[in-house]
């Protein structure tokens, strides 16, 4: 059958070229013996463009003019046309002659070859200046950090388009982002769009308004809110729109969850050694003092994180005056948005009901708000962990390639929150290795490649400036294995049944250890189920990300502490989310006992730690006692150590000085344990005292005791 074809023409004041585009076009129509029409749309000239275009009447039998009174932009005109039009395919081109009309014969070819519903043209030695040049280039840039690659020359005036796919189109626009908004559609909705060069030619007559500051500011406007609408068309299209009573239940989440989190959070918050040493950073910073490129210390293998956690906490440390509770704060929001990640992922999984349920299990699980409304860098983890997992997804499943840039800029704040973030590795990289490879998918690849490097180079300064120390030590911790990890993955099989039963009784079933025996062998016999009713894609995704981490835990050989379960987090709910959706009826009653124990064991049921209240408290009556002499300091305690007391001293201003520093004539001691003996005790801090004695002491309302000590070289 021959292929039918409608030639529309935008026209603005296009008198001098409006001749020699009709006679150019109709010739090469002629000449190639085709069903075709021109379509002139005069876009309410003010010269003699619509007067020329008349008189071609008689000459082209085909033609059709088109008149817009008043002038409705380039995007109006393309859409007069497209209305006029009643071929197959239509072919847009520019009436400025900057386009060889002949190549159209290329495009059909292109077309009949890849059976395409678009065919765009690629401009090849670009006759524009440079300063448009520079305009489309950065117009581009800003249109696939927007929507992704939607073609490597999106504003190029010669395309063909099937006819019959603009009803499937939403264009808005009257004016430069009408092309935008068809690639960006049709991209949405799985049409096929191919390219091929063509020949860009000087404008020989008349002036271009393409790069007005009027057009270019009027579609910058229509980009960001073309995004937002299209967003909302594919989501209404493919049955996943929120509906009404779904936005009012997420938003009660979001409010339990931010009370959970943020209720008398002052109270709540954990301050301890590793709190008060994480402000004391930070404030060195905002005040000057020191700038830091290394994280806090690791547990094991005395290893440095990177220390973007501590840029984090520079705003909301600085916004609240230096009180510790400002980056708790941004902890708790952080926390309550990842309530709402899961919500938005999982409903995107296994629909709108398991995902409202299993984030509101999220926000009321008592160990995800234990680490939600304190500052402390692995408690970042959950937030990252979930947003490079969702990106390395978005990559694999829908090809969105410029997800793979905030997945890896995630991760480098996973690897700065704790190095058990690595065991996310797997994941990504397998995923992005099964990810079909678009067009801008190496680019997009080597731009991840530079963020995460840019983000972890801190570090690197760091070790470049101390001759490879956390390289050597990270080294060390893979080399000398005999008490860190395993590498034989077999060995881990041992330990991943109570690895698993741990992470569900600590995260599902609020530490209740019968539930969460109950909770691991339901949730494996619902993996056994899904799997032999053949899953979703989605589904074994999150098994990957779920095995591969239990792998990595169980070669590790020292103790798994909650927070080590961070890059996990969101992942046992998710899993739980796909059992809901298959086996409705038992996991209904599961969900039952899930919230029991969850709400039971809450952590607002149960009186506030009053920890930062505590230490400063008694860092302000060692001031006081110390009666404005220097004094050093030592704390008796199993978990704790003593900078949440020296930052509080500092803030105060008091004469605080470490033995190092200088050796005073008092020495206060803080005991937290409840048998304490503060003379001839082992702790370097008392020991280097020297012979002492108890000058005086105190008893705080909750246990604490603090003793004051003088110096007794008799030892009597």
């Amino acid at each position: 059958m021959r292929t039918s074809l409608s030639v529309v023409i935008p026209a603005y004041n296009e008198q001098d070229n409006i001749s020699q585009c009709l006679t150019s076009v109709s010739s090469v129509l002629k000449k190639l013996k085709l069903d075709a029409e021109i379509i002139i749309v005069n876009d309410g000239s003010t010269d003699k463009t619509g007067d020329i275009a008349k008189k071609f009447i008689k000459t082209i039998p085909n033609l059709k003019i088109v008149t817009n009174r008043p002038n409705k932009g380039y995007g109006g005109s393309l859409k007069a046309g497209f209305a006029t039009a009643t071929k197959e395919f239509i072919v847009m081109t520019h009436a400025d002659n900057q386009f060889d009309f002949n190549q159209v014969q290329d495009f059909l070819s292109k077309q009949a070859e890849s059976n395409a519903d678009i065919v765009s043209g690629i401009r090849v030695a670009d006759s524009d200046p440079k300063y448009r040049q520079f305009l489309r280039w950065g117009w581009n840039t800003l249109v696939r950090a927007i929507f992704g690659y939607l073609a490597t020359d999106i504003d190029c005036g010669f395309k063909l388009i099937r006819r019959s796919i603009l009803k499937k189109l939403s264009l808005p626009s009257d004016g430069a982002m009408i092309d935008t908004q068809a690639f960006a559609a049709a991209r949405a909705r799985g049409l096929k769009i191919v390219e091929l060069p063509v020949t860009h030619l000087p404008r020989t007559a008349g002036q271009s308004t393409g790069s007005n500051p009027q057009v270019i500011i009027k579609a910058l406007k229509e980009l960001l809110f073309y995004w937002w609408q299209l967003k909302q068309e594919i989501l209404v299209e493919q049955g996943r729109a929120v509906f009404r009573w779904e936005a009012i239940i997420i938003l009660s989440i979001l409010i339990l969850a931010s009370f959970m989190r943020l209720w008398r959070i002052d109270q709540y918050m954990t301050f301890l050694g590793d709190e008060g040493r994480d402000v004391m950073v930070v404030r060195d910073m905002l005040l000057g003092r020191k700038f830091t490129l290394i994280g806090p210390g690791t547990s094991i293998g005395n290893m440095y994180l990177g220390p973007l956690y501590y840029y984090m906490m520079l705003l909301p440390l600085a916004v609240a005056y230096f009180s510790p509770v400002g980056p708790a704060i941004q902890i708790a929001l952080l926390g309550v948005v990842t309530v709402a990640l899961v919500w938005w992922i999982g409903r995107q999984w296994f629909g709108r009901v398991p995902a409202l349920l299993i984030s509101l299990l999220y926000s009321l699980s008592p160990t995800v708000i234990t680490y939600s409304h304190s500052s402390w860098n692995p408690n970042i983890m959950p937030f990252f962990a979930l947003v490079s997992i969702y990106g390395i997804w978005k990559v694999w499943r829908l090809g969105y390639w410029r997800w793979l840039v905030i997945s890896a800029a995630s991760f480098a704040f996973i690897l700065n929150s704790h190095y058990l973030g690595l065991l996310l590795l797997p994941t990504i990289g397998l995923y992005w290795f099964l990810a079909r490879k678009s067009l801008d998918a190496r680019r997009y690849t080597l731009i991840s490649v530079i963020v995460f490097f840019v983000l972890m180079s801190p570090l690197l300064f760091f070790d470049l400036r101390h001759n490879w120390l956390n390289f050597r030590a990270m080294a060390a911790f893979f080399t000398d294995r005999q008490t860190t990890v395993n590498l034989k993955a077999y060995k881990a099989l041992p330990k991943i049944w109570p690895i698993w039963q741990d992470i569900n009784t600590s995260l599902l079933a609020g530490k209740n250890i019968p539930a969460g025996i109950f909770t691991s062998a339901f949730l494996v016999i619902g993996i056994v189920y899904l799997i032999k009713s053949r899953p979703s894609k989605d589904f074994l995704f999150v098994l990957v990300w779920l095995g591969t981490g239990l792998i990595g835990l169980g070669l590790y050989k020292q103790h798994v502490y909650d927070h080590y379960y961070g890059f996990l987090f969101p992942a046992p709910f998710l899993l739980l989310g796909f059992i809901i959706e298959k086996i409705k009826k038992w996991s209904y009653l599961l969900l039952l006992l899930l919230f029991t124990v969850t709400i039971t064991n809450s952590p607002l049921r149960f009186p506030p730690n009053n920890q930062l209240a505590h230490t400063r408290e008694i860092a302000e009556f060692i001031n006081t006692q110390s009666a404005g002499q220097p004094f050093n300091l030592a704390l008796l305690a199993k978990r704790n150590y003593d900078k949440g007391y020296v930052y509080f001293l500092d803030l105060a201003k008091a004469p605080y000085y470490t033995i190092h520093q200088k050796l005073s004539e008092q020495l206060f001691v803080i005991c937290e344990d409840p048998i304490c003996e503060p003379i001839n005790n082992p702790l370097w801090e008392v020991a280097a005292f020297g012979w002492a004695k108890v000058d005086r002491q105190w008893e705080f309302p909750w246990g604490t005791k603090l003793f004051r000590l003088v110096h007794n070289p008799s030892g009597k």
